[in-house]
């Protein structure tokens, strides 16, 4: 089974505008915020009345003319829009209705903005064959119109089903649906990735996947992965096995912790000591246990964000928390041949880790920690410190590895792990503004992650890059490779007003299977 999402999908402009300008009242005050009408329609209306029907409607009608709209009688917009027509309005939802316009010296036309386009210019044709001197607006939002070409053209390339997603309350939705319909394809309209079944696909060859204005890329995501789930179920035992394999050890985070262990053997080659298992093994076990803590004590949000996600931790979180506190201990076991200061940095960095994400933490950060502190505690920045400090610095400062290899890896791994997790978050933006995540992205704007992502790329690159070639070892200029390839997702992540999670997350975490391949790449040519 095919799944193809159509081109323009989710929020368009107005509506991101409309979630951005709330959540920033929201983060500035603590009393009660009062919007007319729902959030998620109205504000993109009133921002398009502004611009369009609102302004024209009130200067035509004030010169005498009768007002026609086209659109839905009880919709919020088109209610928003009769009341600045003056001088007579007719709204039309069908053709049949064109013959009760009633006679005037000229009309205006304009339209709901979410209204049909076929239908619209249908419905202009024959106004203007049947009345004369009519003023013909077109103003059908330019969103709106894309998601419904996008459908045509879809059905026309031989999709034989199509899922909707958004409010089934929400106009340009339901326009979307009907477009299927009237074109006799398998049409569902949905709010959530539940009111999905395996038993409605069993036909399908070919599903195109559409989302109206104001639905947010989350659920578009959890709609697609449940697509995919259901596609994946459809095929053999073994392929079933194989996805079901995979998508267990990325969710669980092993994926992460497999490359942090060939960044540690990759640092302790770089700076010519000698390999010991014992500590990639520490960075394996650390990153998979400080993941996987923070994830059980995350996973009522994953519910809305990640359902996958959440299901792997509603049934595996306890199992998994046992192993994660077991790993700590086998870590701390392998500490103890190690100097005190290194048992000690591992032991408070656990410490910190475990309690980063917990209740009381977050209660504690949002409500008696000063803003800067609050936000430097939502940049993760001590995720990025532990990642440096288990992966680069316990095994090369136990081994008594040279002072630059120590400052010049070190430099890699933080830009490499502080780009790995902004980027995550400038991925999940959309959704953590509206679930109340305060991310990095969130509280300073995606603009400056993006320019600090570039600083902070940029000190690394040239510190790694200067101490690599000073020490000889020109094979490990490759792994700037690695940053660049960040660097460029970030520039082109800033720039889309939407995006779909699913994709640009199997973007950002395959640069460490990119990562894992130079180690043997390397070692090879050595």
């Amino acid at each position: 089974m095919k799944i193809t999402l159509a081109r323009h999908s989710g929020f368009c402009m107005g509506v991101r505008n409309a979630i951005l300008r709330i959540v920033h009242e929201i983060n500035k005050t603590e009393g009660e915020l009062f919007v007319y009408g729902p959030l998620i329609h109205n504000p993109q209306t009133i921002d398009v009345l502004h611009t369009r029907g609102q302004v024209i409607i009130k200067k035509e009608s004030g010169r005498g003319c009768h007002t026609i709209i086209t659109g839905d009688r009880d919709h919020a917009e088109v209610t928003g829009l009769m009341s600045y027509a003056s001088h007579g309005v007719s709204v039309i939802s069908d053709l049949g209705e064109i013959s009760s316009i009633p006679p005037s010296a000229s009309y205006v036309l304009v339209s709901q903005t979410t209204f049909d386009r076929s239908l619209f210019n249908r419905t202009v044709d024959r106004i203007l064959a049947r009345y004369p001197n009519v003023q013909v607006h077109d103003t059908i939002c330019d969103s709106t119109r894309y998601r419904q070409e996008d459908v045509i053209k879809g059905i026309l390339q031989g999709n034989d089903t199509l899922v909707v997603v958004g409010g089934k309350n929400s106009a340009n939705t339901k326009r979307l649906a009907q477009i299927g319909r009237d074109n006799m394809v398998k049409t569902l309209h949905v709010e959530t990735e539940e009111e999905l079944n395996e038993s409605d696909f069993a036909d399908s060859k070919s599903v195109l996947v559409t989302a109206g204005t104001s639905t947010p890329g989350w659920i578009i995501n959890n709609i697609l992965e449940k697509l995919y789930d259901i596609n994946f179920r459809k095929g053999n035992i073994v392929v079933k096995a194989v996805i079901s394999l995979l998508q267990f050890i990325v969710r669980t985070n092993l994926f992460s912790s497999l490359a942090a262990y060939y960044i540690t053997l990759m640092a302790m080659n770089y700076a010519g000591i000698a390999e010991d298992r014992a500590f990639p093994t520490l960075s394996f076990l650390y990153i998979f246990s400080m993941y996987t803590i923070n994830n059980y004590f995350d996973k009522n949000l994953l519910k809305l964000s990640n359902p996958y996600k959440y299901d792997i931790y509603k049934k595996y979180g306890l199992p998994l928390l046992l192993v994660s506190i077991a790993s700590m201990a086998v870590s701390i076991h392998i500490a103890t041949r190690f100097s005190l200061l290194s048992i000690a940095v591992i032991i408070g960095s656990y410490a910190l880790g475990f309690i980063y994400s917990t209740g009381p933490i977050k209660v504690f950060v949002k409500h008696y920690l000063p803003k800067m502190l609050r936000k430097i505690y939502n940049s993760k920045i001590v995720v990025c410190f532990g990642w440096t400090i288990i992966t680069v610095l316990v095994p090369m400062i136990e081994m008594s590895a040279s002072g630059p290899a120590v400052i010049s890896f070190s430099a890699y791994v933080l830009a490499l792990i502080f780009l790995r997790t902004a980027l995550l978050d400038m991925i999940a933006f959309q959704g953590d503004l509206i679930l109340g995540r305060e991310t990095l992205p969130v509280l300073v704007g995606t603009r400056a992650i993006a320019f600090l992502s570039l600083v902070i790329s940029l000190v690394a690159m040239a510190c790694f890059g200067s101490i690599t070639v000073m020490m000889g070892r020109w094979l490990y200029l490759t792994l700037l490779a690695a940053i660049v390839y960040y660097e460029i997702l970030m520039y082109v992540i800033q720039r889309l007003n939407y995006l779909i999670s699913l994709k640009y997350e199997l973007l950002v975490d395959v640069n460490l299977f990119f990562i894992i391949s130079f180690f043997f790449l390397i070692r090879f040519l050595l």
